[in-house]
């Protein structure tokens, strides 16, 4: 093991990651704080999606922002920014949502809590468990902004988040999170095979 064996890439609430060779610690409260009383189950979820990413990439000497290049299947803006506080890859142009037809950059049914996080010489492929979200949250996502919505369904939906991002702190990230790891980095702009599929946006639960 190299020199970094004692530094834990992911740990409570924190994050570390190296940039430009010096040691960055970035915790929770962070990412919490650029999206204050708004888009709360998207941050919980994107930082926890890249602790699990921290720990793959980490196995023989801690990951770094440099190389980094992410592919994420969900569009929203929260764990879009969360993903970018931690990698810096969005600001840098090196991030690639995949959306399916018609769905633009919010939560819809058709999204995908998946992600790949590549660090130029192996990709680790991040999925929240299938049925972490109820399936009532993504017919909620689809009916809002629309002629459709209720206060009741703002209400519910704001409720689905405040729970969600609750429940993806207690348990583990080995119980939430499914990780593989692929001896084969992704090219900044190159879409995984996986996501190429037909069938790729069909529904999961």
């Amino acid at each position: 093991m190299s020199s970094n064996e004692a530094i834990k890439a992911a740990e409570g609430v924190t994050i570390r990651i190296k940039d430009h060779g010096k040691l960055l610690e970035l915790d929770y409260d962070g990412a919490v704080c650029q999206h204050p009383g708004s888009l709360w189950w998207g941050t919980a979820v994107g930082f926890r999606a890249m602790q699990a990413a921290a720990q793959a990439l980490s196995q023989d000497d801690l990951w770094d922002r440099e190389q980094l290049y992410i592919v994420s299947g969900h569009p929203g803006p929260g764990v879009r920014d969360t993903i970018d506080y931690v990698t810096d890859v969005v600001s840098r142009d090196r991030y690639n949502v995949i959306l399916a037809e018609g769905c633009g950059m919010q939560c819809n049914s058709k999204m995908k809590y998946e992600w790949w996080v590549s660090d130029g010489e192996k990709t680790a492929n991040i999925n929240l468990r299938p049925d972490f979200v109820p399936r009532a949250f993504y017919d909620l996502s689809d009916r809002l902004d629309t002629d459709q919505t209720t206060k009741e369904d703002i209400k519910a939906f704001r409720i689905f988040k405040v729970n969600l991002s609750t429940r993806i702190w207690v348990a583990p990230l080995e119980e939430n999170f499914r990780v593989e790891i692929v001896d084969q980095p992704l090219q900044p702009g190159e879409l995984p095979e996986a996501a190429l599929a037909k069938d790729y946006f069909d529904p999961q639960f």
